[in-house]
């Protein structure tokens, strides 16, 4: 997912992730195998988290507790946030998406250790932990065109080239950028950006210096379309908006109580 056209129809097709009332479905030989692997969805439900009072988040474990990680990843050295989009049709179920992908990127073809982004963001405005960990802290992720590091990875369910996410899941994607910024010391000032060496991308090659704004677009570090034209026209709002959300600086100069994640009043 978030690849260049031809590897999106090759990835849709063989994982039969199509369009309309079908859903998902396989696609030849290859299409059924993979599909066989993420085809039932639990019927068991996990509690989301409550991370603020705005903003709950479905753990892992809610898509994917018969689905672990295929080897262990380590924390991220998070500076900045990037926004991707799945590229998959609009509307369908978030935990069937996200297993598909999961079934993809931990594919020999992928390779990777878990599905790639750190969180995603259904049509429905609904928020889930992707990669194994990241409810906990910054969490190193991967992603198509190479990781150039030191980000949090946030994807919106769908395909927004042309269409824009629906008012829901824009409304959680801020609520998840300013947590997100709130929690790892990401500066969302106007105009804020910071700099970084890159670990190397096909955009950024490895050892480049690099300075980027602190809520990017997938396009921003890698040759991609992803998250869309659609999406990308969006971020100045989102930035803005995410901005806004943050909580006022304490005037007292000391931290607000905290329990169970959830900031106290």
């Amino acid at each position: 997912m978030c690849d260049h056209e031809p590897t999106r129809r090759a990835f849709l097709g063989r994982l039969g992730l199509l369009a309309g009332a079908a859903g998902l479905a396989a696609s030849g030989s290859a299409g059924r195998r993979a599909s066989a692997r993420v085809a039932e969805v639990p019927r068991t439900r996990v509690a989301a988290v409550r991370l603020a009072p705005d903003l709950l988040v479905r753990p892992r474990s809610d898509w994917g507790a018969d689905l672990p990680p295929r080897a262990a990843m380590g924390a991220e050295d998070a500076r900045f946030l990037l926004v991707h989009h799945t590229a998959s049709p609009n509307g369908q179920d978030p935990r069937q998406v996200i297993r598909t992908a999961y079934a993809y990127h931990t594919s020999p073809e992928k390779g990777w250790p878990d599905v790639c982004y750190n969180f995603l963001i259904g049509h429905d405005g609904s928020v889930w932990e992707g990669r194994a960990g990241s409810l906990a802290g910054p969490v190193v992720a991967d992603a198509t065109g190479g990781n150039q590091g030191f980000s949090q990875l946030v994807c919106l369910i769908g395909n927004f080239e042309r269409s824009v996410p629906t008012d829901a899941a824009q409304a959680s994607l801020t609520r998840l950028l300013a947590h997100l910024a709130e929690r790892d010391g990401i500066d969302t000032a106007p105009g804020a950006t910071t700099t970084f060496i890159s670990r190397g991308s096909n955009k950024l090659p490895a050892g480049t210096r690099v300075t980027t704004a602190t809520i990017a677009g997938h396009r921003d570090c890698s040759y991609t379309a992803c998250p869309g034209d659609a999406a990308y026209a969006l971020l100045p709002a989102w930035r803005q908006q995410a901005h806004a959300r943050r909580p006022a600086p304490n005037p007292y100069g000391y931290e607000q109580a905290r329990r169970l994640g959830v900031v106290d009043d």
